[in-house]
């Protein structure tokens, strides 16, 4: 029975492989790992094997059975982003895992500074709205992938003003070629890094508040609809978004939804779907004003606007054309469980609203009429001015009926 160990070898080449690690390379009978792993760990005459997909590995440990110990090479640590995390469970239960060297570890030694307060992410072969967590975190770091990766990071945080960011770029760490540069977000706009790259992004100021509820006056509005702070904050909380959200917000207007759900995930995704022109341009200024990297413009009509999107769990409706119930059908053709709130200001949008929830598959209706009076200044005295009352409409998809079309189903109402 072979013994078979998981080694990370660290970044670079074998400065920051652990002693147990080194030892058991050594010994080993088969080394297994990418080109660049065996180059650095392999010694003269040792049997290897070229191979990172858990596939091949497994083959070939199957024909070398005859081999008493298996040294299986994972770049840097094998639980911090490390193939690892697939290979481990195809293997026998006593396989070793032998830690190594953390990217993270080995660059934060290198800037001289602690890690232990940094947000940790990759975007290797991953996507990351770096921006949105730069905006909300004090310190991220990241594994990059692409030799265009920094410049186009830098010039994103540009675009969305955020150039108070501090970066720092690790290339091939641990190697004789290491590179770390440091600078502001301007140093970096046309820099071409390293495939082997890391990053830290370091914001002295992050935003601290944590809920939604942004004013109406912090907008760039003009004369598009706008939903209101109040019936906002209520219509949001209704969505009751989870973490990597996909929500369409159909008749976006100024983007007012589409903005505050955006900066309550960075890993959520906001898709704004509009159809005025005059209104798209507003989507864009409030997009960038507010640097909402996770909100994607859409200009066009719902329905067919929503068809090549991405599946959504949430859509919020502001504006429908008339187009209601095509669009709740389409919803629920894309994701059966969708979660949807409709905003309806005249009667007439509240009876087609509840008209299309009875006749579709939905449940758990729940509708609320909120009546808003705002304070104005009438010389020393304060008086209230009464808004427009709004309905609040929330329901479910129900999964188990989707399909029907029947009207008998009065009894899915909350009121």
């Amino acid at each position: 029975m072979s013994e078979i160990a998981l080694i990370g070898i660290g970044p670079g080449n074998t400065g920051a492989l652990t002693k147990e690690a080194a030892l058991f390379c050594e010994q080993a009978d088969l080394l297994i790992g990418a080109a660049r792993m065996l180059e650095a760990v392999a010694g003269e005459g040792q049997n290897c094997f070229c191979a990172y997909q858990p596939e091949k590995i497994l083959a070939c440990i199957h024909e070398h059975s005859d081999a008493e110990k298996i040294a299986i090479l994972m770049s840097g640590d094998t639980g911090f982003f490390s193939g690892a995390k697939k290979i481990l469970p195809l293997l026998p239960a006593d396989t070793r895992i032998i830690p190594g060297i953390s990217s993270v570890s080995m660059f934060c030694a290198r800037l001289r500074t602690s890690w232990d307060d940094i947000l940790v992410t990759s975007m290797h072969g991953k996507n990351c709205n770096l921006t949105g967590l730069v905006r909300t975190n004090r310190r991220v770091f990241s594994i990059l992938g692409k030799t265009d990766a920094v410049r186009r990071i830098a010039e994103e945080l540009q675009y969305f003003g955020l150039n108070h960011i501090r970066v720092s770029v690790g290339e091939q760490l641990g190697y004789p070629e290491e590179n770390i540069t440091c600078g502001s977000v301007e140093d970096f706009l046309s820099y071409e890094n390293h495939p082997l790259c890391v990053l830290l992004l370091e914001n002295p100021e992050p935003e601290t508040v944590k809920t939604h509820g942004i004013p109406d006056e912090a907008f760039i509005h003009g004369d598009v609809p706008m939903t209101k702070e109040e019936v906002r904050e209520i219509s949001i909380s209704k969505l009751r978004l989870g973490e990597s959200f996909v929500l369409y917000d159909v008749g976006a207007g100024t983007g007012s939804v589409s903005v505050e759900a955006a900066r309550l995930d960075s890993s959520g995704c906001v898709f704004s779907i509009e159809k005025k022109a005059a209104a798209v341009e507003l989507l864009r200024k409030n997009r960038r004003h507010f640097g909402a990297s996770n909100m994607e413009i859409i200009e066009g009509t719902a329905p067919g606007a929503l068809e090549d999107l991405p599946a959504p769990t949430h859509a919020f409706i502001g504006g429908s054309s008339g187009e209601l119930r095509d669009i709740l059908r389409l919803l629920l053709d894309k994701n059966p469980k969708i979660r949807v709130v409709i905003n309806a200001i005249t009667l007439e949008t509240l009876t087609e609203a509840l008209t299309a929830l009875r006749e579709l598959p939905f449940t758990d209706v729940d509708i609320a009429c909120v009546n808003v009076s705002k304070a104005r200044s009438v010389a020393r005295y304060h008086m209230m001015t009464a808004h427009n009352p709004v309905y609040v409409i929330a329901a479910d998809g129900n999964a188990e009926e989707t399909g029907s079309t029947s009207s008998d189903t009065g009894d899915r109402f909350v009121l």
